[in-house]
Order: C-alpha cells, then sequence, then structure tokens
C-alpha cells in the first residue's frame, strides 16, 4: 500500500497564468526550488535545487497545456509523483496537488508529514506569487543550519523571536520580533508537528518566510526561507544582517 498527498488552492489568474508559473523555469523559481531548469514536452525532464546538494532531475510524465504538470522520482525502487492538475472557476485556477508513492510503513512517516507540511505552504506561495509578485524577480534569503536542539524547541524559538508564536494558520497576525521591529500579514499555514510556518510579512513588500525544522542526526536542520520581491539593494542588505542575527541568536548560534 502506498499514501498520497492531495491539496488544492484557488489562484486568481488565468489557467494559462499558472501554467506558466509551473512550466517556466524563471517562474517556478520565483516560488518554488532556489533554481530550476525545465526541458518542457512529453519525454521532457525537470531539475530542482535548493541548495546545499538538495538537488535532482526527474522525468515530465504529464504534460497537459493548461490542465495538468507533472513528473516522477525515482526512489530505488519506489517511484513518488508529483502532479499538478489546473481547472477554471470563474476567473481563476483551481491547482490541486497529487503525490502519490509513499509507503505506509514509519519509515516513511518523517518525509510523508514533512512533504505534507512543505505542500500546504507552497501552494500558497504559487498564489501569492502569482496575485501579487508575478514577473517579479526573487531575492531569497536562506538559512539552514543544522543545530543540536530537536525540532519543537527550535521552532518554539524561532517563533518567539518572530513574534509568531500564537498566530493561527489563515488569521492576520501583527508582531513585533524579539529586535523591536513591528511586522504584520497573513499566516498561509502551520503545521506544530513537523515545525513548519509559513506566513506573509507586509512590512517587506508582502514578502513570504517559510519556517522549517527538517529531521537531522542529532537535532535538526532549521530551515528560514525568507522570499522577498522587489526590495532595492540596501533595504535588502539591511534585512539579511538583522533576520540573520535574529536567527542566530534565537538558535544560539555563533
Amino acid at each position: 500500500m502506498s499514501r498520497a498527498i492531495e491539496k488544492e488552492v484557488l489562484v486568481n489568474a488565468p489557467p494559462a497564468t499558472v501554467w506558466d508559473a509551473l512550466t517556466q523555469a524563471e517562474e517556478l523559481a520565483r516560488w518554488f526550488p532556489v533554481h530550476a531548469k525545465i526541458e518542457g514536452g512529453p519525454g521532457g525532464s525537470i531539475w530542482l535545487s535548493w541548495g546545499g546538494g538538495t538537488e535532482g532531475t526527474a522525468p515530465i510524465t504529464s504534460w497537459q497545456p493548461g490542465q495538468r504538470f507533472g513528473w516522477t522520482e525515482a526512489r530505488g525502487p519506489v517511484k513518488l509523483a508529483v502532479d499538478f492538475h489546473l481547472s477554471p472557476r470563474g476567473g481563476g485556477t483551481v491547482v490541486r496537488l497529487v503525490q502519490s508513492g509513499f509507503g505506509d510503513g514509519p519509515e516513511w512517516d518523517a518525509e510523508y508529514h514533512m512533504t505534507q507540511g512543505g505542500w500546504a505552504y507552497f501552494l500558497e506561495h504559487l498564489r501569492v506569487y502569482v496575485e501579487r509578485h508575478r514577473g517579479t524577480p526573487r531575492d531569497i534569503i536562506v538559512y539552514r543550519e543544522p543545530i543540536t536542539l530537536d525540532g519543537a524547541t527550535a521552532f518554539a524559538r524561532l517563533t518567539g523571536a518572530l513574534g509568531v508564536n500564537s498566530a493561527d494558520a489563515g488569521s492576520r497576525y501583527e508582531a513585533k520580533t524579539a529586535d523591536e521591529d513591528r511586522i504584520s500579514g497573513t499566516v498561509l499555514s502551520r503545521q506544530d508537528a513537523t515545525g513548519q510556518m509559513g506566513f506573509t510579512i507586509a512590512e517587506l513588500g508582502d514578502a513570504l518566510l517559510f519556517l522549517e525544522m527538517e529531521p537531522h542526526p542529532g537535532g535538526c536542520r532549521a530551515g528560514f526561507w525568507l522570499s522577498t520581491y522587489g526590495l532595492p539593494p540596501d533595504r535588502l542588505g539591511d534585512v539579511r544582517t538583522r533576520f540573520g542575527g535574529l536567527y542566530t541568536r534565537a538558535l544560539g548560534l555563533v
């Protein structure tokens, strides 16, 4: 037996626009991986990279322009299939994501639940990108340090330092960080069991921040992914310094 993840989001844009965000490498890298390469069409391939050796190529197995796009990742004898299904609704597009092939044994539990939490965030990131930032290059600030803290402790420290520890998924929030910076926006997703949370930051031009505490030997890998759009270089440098310092202090890093 195997398990599957199914999630959907309504994007306020026509299917052709959403299709481009999924299948054009430059567009895909503005909301999903850090880097992407796509050889489109039946028999094509997709290459995704999040940096730090986390990358891979997979064959494209579904290519129906404006309707369906997907690929299959081989994991030894196991194949994980990722499929996006697009359907028009009013003037927008319903995007339904299906990822299948996860084993039902306990050895698959961590990956299954982390992937589930990841898609809960990334589909919302797709929506926000298309509706608010389409065509704007992304500058991404990433911290992803392996630490000896367990995921729950690291998650509590980071959300506490950001002032969002009590903000619920789907709600508006107003917070003050440990550095006295005021931030506000919408919580796009939150999954405490896996230490994952994503939210917008209005004060940074509707930037999106995703926190993800990945399992790692001896502790966790504390992921901090801040996607900004259109910030001037001096402002971006200041944001990098301030949030980098907050991340370091919250986790007790040197």
